[in-house]
């Protein structure tokens, strides 16, 4: 198996376009008989309900929450002055707490949406976790989840984690081990974060530190008081990881039943696993996000998240049975007492920021984790690994991060899907809809005789040197002719040049193209292949048609229905590329039809 590929494409397109979707419509989700005082306060008392406190149901039926944190637990409903909430004997239970994503942009707004209230970052900008962990110490309002972070991996040179184009730290023997984490404690890591392969693994698609390496960073970690967790995707690189100290795994693997020894290990040292069922669902079966998600979406999904559960990683060929190891390895660890964490690994193919680790706790439960364990993967579990002291229970003293829930998750774990209410810092929070993009008629999008001038949105060009690759690319207009000239150069990842339209006036919006069924526009250039790239708002996965190009003045006819997986109703920008090498060509009239 491929070891997972954390963001790829998207952190390219991300770093280009900087998307950041600011929804502004107001979706009102409260519990029942909530006054209206309860919005304005993070005091108040909350009962009667059901209590799940992360850990276990417990008899208490009254919570009393002060200054954003849980401060007593009653069997009946106390005599306080604070406002009473009434629970109308529905379940309470901690914010979820999800343990594999990888975050930027508006990923913390997106997980609070769907009741996820913390998460724990597997690999990102450590200068965005930097930025975001004065605000877990306090019980502020706000519309974020928390975030703890691993901020930059450890990984070989050219590998896992190298090939996006962001310039980050290698390690390339045991002696930079010591240097090597406290420079990632000192950018703001919470824990250290390992890629490695064993040399036994039967298919190595990167290069991986060594075995040395592995066990230097390790240590290195323990003598500097933080965890450090393991990337893998094999059995023999999962038992090598773990006799090496790791203090948990974070994927699982499919490559083949895991041994007896393993197994035994990890209960004997209680060492914990995140086995991100859901990306690898995607990887092989890729049905489950039809069956929950998609055929009716939550309100709070944007455009952006329902093409990014409608994605599947490409290049894989995956006998379908393989998941069934995946899930027998699961039930097994389970049921040996290895400590399970739910995790998403958003926002890879086939996930979404906060829905998709509601999707994983449901795999979980599918793949035979009691009802229990599974309540506990998202919530205590990952506070227990992990060491973090305010979330993940409803006790006293811990943040009154909560949801209320209709019906019994125990029998009903979909409900999670449809909170009556979830706090953050004792605050009600109400998610946001996203905002409508505006409707797009067929006819004219530019002729280019007012120069840029679009219908609507406007022309820039475009290249991978905005992400430091060695690409390049420049427009202008003459005579009613986009021109546009170009280098498409080795160097990047993912590279590109040519020119983008951006359909509306906000990116964060997009248009509406469910009445459009064809784009149609005249082009000449460099002989060769080109692609037209068509994204939706906040996703920064591009959907690609190829066309050729000739040197003389022909009419390309592309149907929108040959874009695989993009949605029609926010598609925010379609982006002409050139082919390798240099180039050029003109464009002398975009139409839709």
């Amino acid at each position: 198996m491929k070891t997972l590929v954390f963001i790829g494409t998207a952190v390219l397109l991300a770093l280009v376009f900087m998307l950041l979707p600011q929804p502004d419509a107001t979706y009102q989700l409260k519990p029942a008989a909530t006054a209206a005082s309860d919005v304005s306060s993070n005091s108040f008392v909350l009962g009667p309900v059901k209590l799940f406190d992360g850990q276990q149901w417990r008899e208490e039926r009254y919570v009393e929450v002060r200054a954003g944190r849980v401060s007593q637990l009653h069997l009946d409903k106390p005599d306080s002055e604070l406002p009473l909430i009434d629970g109308n004997n529905q379940w309470l239970m901690p914010g979820l707490i999800d343990g594999h994503v990888h975050a930027w942009g508006d990923a913390l707004q997106q997980a609070l949406d769907f009741g996820v209230t913390t998460v724990l970052d597997m690999f990102g900008d450590h200068q965005f976790l930097l930025a975001q962990k004065a605000a877990r110490a306090g019980t502020e309002r706000t519309k974020q989840a928390d975030i703890y972070g691993a901020g930059t991996l450890v990984t070989a040179p050219k590998g896992h984690g190298t090939q996006y184009g962001m310039a980050i730290p290698v390690i390339e023997n045991p002696v930079q081990a010591s240097k090597f984490v406290s420079d990632r404690l000192a950018e703001g890591s919470d824990f250290i974060k390992i890629v490695y392969t064993s040399a036994k693994a039967l298919r190595r698609f990167s290069p991986s530190i060594d075995l040395a390496t592995l066990q230097a960073v390790i240590a290195a970690a323990k003598e500097q008081g933080v965890l450090a967790v393991v990337h893998i995707a094999d059995l023999p690189s999962a038992e090598e990881a773990i006799a090496a100290g790791a203090d948990g795994l974070v994927h699982s693997f499919f490559s083949e039943p895991v041994s007896a020894e393993l197994l035994q290990l990890m209960a004997d040292e209680q060492r914990f696993i995140i086995p991100t069922m859901t990306v690898m669902e995607g990887m092989i079966v890729n049905q489950i996000n039809d069956e929950l998600l998609l055929q009716a979406p939550p309100a709070q999904l944007t455009a952006a998240a329902i093409s990014s559960l409608q994605q599947r990683f490409g290049n894989f060929q995956i006998p379908q049975e393989r998941y069934q190891v995946l899930a027998t390895n699961t039930a097994k660890m389970a049921g040996a007492g290895i400590l399970l964490l739910a995790g998403s690994d958003a926002p890879n193919p086939n996930t979404a920021h906060g829905v998709s680790l509601l999707v994983e706790m449901v795999l979980l439960q599918r793949a035979g984790v009691s009802g229990l364990q599974v309540l506990q993967s998202a919530t205590s579990a990952p506070a227990k690994a992990f060491g973090l002291t305010d979330v993940g229970y409803l006790r006293p003293g811990y943040k009154a991060d909560m949801l209320l829930l209709s019906q019994d998750p125990m029998t009903e774990l979909t409900s999670l899907l449809t909170p009556a209410a979830i706090w953050k810092n004792g605050w009600l929070h109400q998610p946001e809809l996203p905002a409508k993009s505006t409707a797009v008629t067929a006819g004219l999008v530019a002729d280019f005789n007012t120069g840029l001038t679009a219908r609507s949105g406007g022309f820039a060009a475009s290249s991978d040197s905005m992400v430091q690759g060695k690409s390049s690319a420049e427009i202008s207009v003459q005579q009613g002719v986009l021109k546009v000239t170009g280098t498409t150069r080795p160097g990047f990842a993912y590279p590109w040049a040519g020119v983008a339209w951006q359909t509306a006036a906000s990116i964060d919006t997009g248009s509406d193209f469910s009445e459009i069924t064809r784009i149609k526009f005249n082009i000449r250039g460099t002989p060769g292949q080109y692609r037209l790239d068509a994204f939706t708002v906040g996703s920064w996965m591009p959907s690609s048609q190829p066309f050729t190009v000739t040197e003389d003045w022909q009419a390309v006819t592309l149907p929108l229905a040959g874009f695989r997986a993009l949605d029609m109703s926010a598609v925010n920008v379609l982006s002409w590329i050139g082919p390798a090498g240099s180039f050029e060509f003109e464009i002398a009239i975009i139409e839709l039809e």
